[in-house]
């Protein structure tokens, strides 16, 4: 139950940013959205750091919305500077799905893999949790296509690249921060003729 409600509110949270820009059309809502965000969590780690006590008693109101993670960054600090970078670094068309790419596969990936997942492929990921990233991607894409001026295969690519980046192990990285810019970076390769 407690993977349901971190998932929910991730793509209740997560889904602001991308929402503000296709509703605005400008990366400054957004971006300001992110700076507060980021501010907000900054101080929490640093807190975090300096009184630990204080961050277990977060972690015992919030109702299991957070992860106890010790001796590292949280993974919405990690989304949020993840957030910050597409939003500065790519187009808008390319950034909103992006984002979307980030929320929902990550959705997707832990609820399907966590109910369903039989068949493991690295440490705690498995292949139907790959299939619930790439299928909620899907499901976003289809959503989102009509509002962005950008191909289906573009969208397709980020899409599954998002979703593959999910379950890949890379040096103990977060993929908060990996899954949203390597997607957005395939869709911006592709889109420039790489």
């Amino acid at each position: 139950m407690i993977i349901w409600k971190r998932k929910l509110y991730r793509i209740v949270v997560g889904s602001i940013f991308p929402a503000a820009y296709l509703i605005t059309g400008r990366p400054a809502v957004p971006l300001m959205l992110t700076a507060f965000f980021l501010a907000l969590l900054s101080a929490l780690e640093y807190e975090r750091r300096r009184n630990p006590k204080v961050w277990e008693y977060l972690l015992g109101k919030a109702g299991g919305v957070f992860k106890k993670q010790p001796g590292k960054l949280t993974g919405d600090t990690y989304f949020i500077l993840a957030v910050f970078l597409i939003l500065m670094v790519f187009s808008k068309d390319i950034a909103i799905a992006a984002l979307f790419f980030l929320v929902f596969g990550d959705a997707g990936s832990a609820v399907i893999g966590t109910r369903y997942g039989r068949t493991a492929i690295f440490r705690g990921k498995t292949i139907e949790g790959l299939a619930g990233g790439i299928l909620f991607n899907l499901i976003i894409a289809l959503i989102i296509l009509p509002a962005l001026d950008i191909s289906v295969l573009l969208l397709l690519a980020g899409a599954i690249t998002a979703s593959v980046m999910e379950v890949l192990p890379l040096f103990n990285i977060d993929d908060n921060l990996t899954v949203g810019l390597s997607s957005a970076l395939v869709m911006f390769l592709l889109s420039s003729g790489f």
